[in-house]
């Protein structure tokens, strides 16, 4: 009789994801200096890509996805200017329950890169790496 339970627990909390479930978004924001543009190149443990370039102060780079039950999500991305990049891991989902509407801004500033996670203060997150 547990195992019916939890098997029922299961489908339903199943099918309750998959309803009504906001994307989540990742979104890139150039803030470094006039004249100097982002590069954007994103690529998830499902090998959907991403890439773009945002201009200062340009509309950003935006991803919008969603997670599936039972199997996390990740992006990583490769951000650019000049002679500087990074390279690091934008998202990580939790599996086994997937989140619904996350939001990711990551604010690309002279000093490195800035991180703001649902609506939440700005945060130093990654500096610069020299090429």
């Amino acid at each position: 009789m547990n195992c019916l339970v939890a098997f029922l627990l299961i489908i339903t909390l199943s099918f309750g994801f998959n309803e009504a479930c906001e994307d989540n978004t990742i979104i890139f924001r150039n803030a470094l200096r006039p004249g100097t543009n982002l590069k954007v190149s994103c690529e998830s443990n499902k090998k959907h890509r991403r890439e773009g370039a945002v201009k200062f102060k340009s509309n950003p780079v935006r991803i919008d996805f969603q997670e599936a039950v039972f199997d996390r999500t990740t992006w990583h991305c490769l951000l650019q200017h000049g002679a500087y990049s990074q390279y690091y891991r934008a998202y990580r989902g939790s599996a086994p329950i997937r989140r619904c509407g996350e939001l990711r801004v990551y604010i690309a500033k002279p000093d490195g890169i800035y991180l703001s996670k649902n609506a939440g203060p700005e945060k130093f997150d990654y500096p610069w790496k020299k090429n």
